[in-house]
């Protein structure tokens, strides 16, 4: 079935470039659109003969008032193999036959045109109510998102990996960099993209490769699904920082991948991309009871001073971002090399630990530090 605006809409761009009258009507026969716009709303008899008939094109050559059909040609629309509706030409057939022809083949190309147009924005909107059910509806069940995926056919058993881009912008250009990751060439139909209640734009990247190649390659899948938008962002010279959650393949457990990135996004500040397994250790950590991490830590804490202590997180906190190498570390602390690992003595002698030689120091004074800054931000709330 054509749509009265959309058939309004092609009449206004075909009767640009032609002085005859151009009339469109529907499965009904009623001219639902026409240059002559006293016509709209009455009916046509050949126009409902062509649509119920095997006749394809049908020429007027006497106009008969009594049915309101003028002299002129007469032709199916088609759309998908199937007779949409029929478009007509006024004027003696002879002449306006060889422009009829043009005219129908130009409303069917603009009438697919428009269709896929609003088929993808149907599937948009279905899209972005899955997510928002994901997302944010309490007590969530299968039933909830298998009613939308039966139109949208998504794959369910594949991985995605959440992606959370946060813009220091306004929502406006939010809403562009969003259309521009959607007709990007990295963009999968099996993607799901939406802007969340935060205004942020979250990105579930669809992935077809194995685990194994995924765990190798990831940051370098999500670099390639973001590079259209973040190369618009870096030539707009906004601010922007990227979270990246956890793997995700069954939509039950989605709304976690997404809390994921939230948790980075309040947590973690490594530059502009997070990555959730990077800092799943200070995830766990950051989840327990404060109670019972104070049970584990309190008796150390309060056998070194608070000299100590800040000393200690200052030095962390700069070879964490350092990656615990020396030299960025005492770059970032504006002090010698010396200086820093002068301190840092200070800090294995005091633990009994290496954290630049040995893991599980290294481990041990990471938990022992977010532990301190957890307890820190507790009482300057």
């Amino acid at each position: 079935m054509i749509d009265a605006l959309l058939a309004k809409r092609l009449i206004e761009r075909i009767t640009k470039y032609t002085e005859y009258n151009v009339n469109i009507m529907d499965e009904k026969g009623i001219i639902i659109a026409s240059k002559n716009t006293s016509r709209i709303g009455t009916f046509h008899e050949v126009a409902l003969q062509i649509i119920q008939g095997e006749k394809d094109i049908i020429r007027v050559d006497n106009e008969n008032t009594q049915f309101g059909v003028k002299k002129g040609v007469n032709m199916a629309i088609y759309y998908h193999k199937k007779k949409e509706g029929v478009v007509g030409v006024t004027g003696d057939p002879e002449e306006v036959m060889p422009i009829a022809l043009i005219i129908r083949m130009a409303v069917e190309v603009m009438l697919e045109y428009e269709l896929f147009k609003y088929e993808k924005m149907q599937r948009r909107n279905l899209k972005e109510q899955l997510l928002n059910i994901i997302l944010y509806k309490d007590d969530l069940q299968k039933e909830d998102w298998e009613r939308l995926n039966l139109q949208l056919h998504m794959k369910e058993d594949i991985i995605r990996i959440p992606i959370l881009i946060h813009i220091d912008n306004d929502i406006d250009f939010c809403e562009h960099v969003l259309n521009i990751f959607r007709s990007g060439s990295r963009h999968s139909t099996q993607d799901l993209l939406c802007l969340t209640r935060d205004g942020d734009i979250l990105l579930y990247k669809s992935t077809d490769c194995s685990l194994v190649e995924l765990m190798k390659n990831y940051k370098y899948i999500v670099a390639e699904a973001l590079s259209d938008g973040l190369r618009y962002m870096r030539s707009a010279e906004c601010h922007f920082s990227v979270f990246v959650g956890s793997f995700q393949n069954n939509f039950q457990y989605y709304r976690m991948g997404y809390e994921h990135c939230v948790w980075l996004k309040q947590n973690i500040s490594h530059g502009q991309s997070s990555y959730f397994y990077d800092d799943i250790s200070r995830y766990f950590t950051s989840i327990l009871p404060l109670t019972e991490l104070q049970v584990a830590y309190y008796t150390i804490e309060k056998n070194l001073g608070e000299k100590f202590l800040e000393s200690f997180k200052e030095i962390v906190e700069a070879l964490r971002e350092a990656n615990f190498n020396l030299n960025e570390a005492s770059k970032r602390m504006h002090v010698h090399k010396n200086t820093l690992v002068y301190r840092l003595d200070k800090i294995r002698e005091a633990l009994n630990v290496d954290p630049i030689g040995n893991n599980n120091d290294r481990e041990f004074i990471n938990n022992f530090y977010h532990y301190l800054k957890r307890k820190e931000k507790l009482y300057q709330m």
